[in-house]
């Protein structure tokens, strides 16, 4: 199970955690996390996990199995080692339009008298 730190904080931009697992798809788990995950029609956060020097970027954050949340590499690199702790960075300025489109809609649709399911929203 991950921690999800971005309920507690969504303005948490940095973090230190640990790594649980690396999936046999290449996405990482973490104990703890800021990234989102895809949901709701929102987009997963991407960002970087720093350790030893290295640098990783995150291309996207989506749900795994149990309560876990699995970040996606960008690119193929060599994965930290399970048991590792390092840094994860959120795409800070990607994570505040998507909190304030989110927000907007939720505006918008108050608004407009018009139901509306199943949009995806992406910026």
């Amino acid at each position: 199970m991950t921690e999800a730190l971005y309920l507690e904080d969504a303005y948490l931009r940095e973090a230190p955690a640990r790594v649980c697992q690396v999936t046999a798809e290449g996405g990482i788990v973490l104990d703890r996390t800021i990234f989102y995950p895809t949901g709701g029609g929102q987009p997963g956060d991407s960002g970087w996990l720093s350790w030893d020097g290295k640098r990783m970027p995150i291309a996207t954050t989506v749900k795994g199995e149990g309560n876990s949340i699995v970040l996606v590499p960008a690119e193929p690199q060599q994965m930290p080692q399970v048991g590792m702790h390092l840094k994860q960075s959120l795409d800070w300025d990607r994570r505040h339009r998507h909190m304030r489109v989110h927000t907007l809609l939720h505006l918008l649709s108050v608004a407009v008298p018009f139901g509306v399911t199943g949009g995806q929203i992406s910026v």
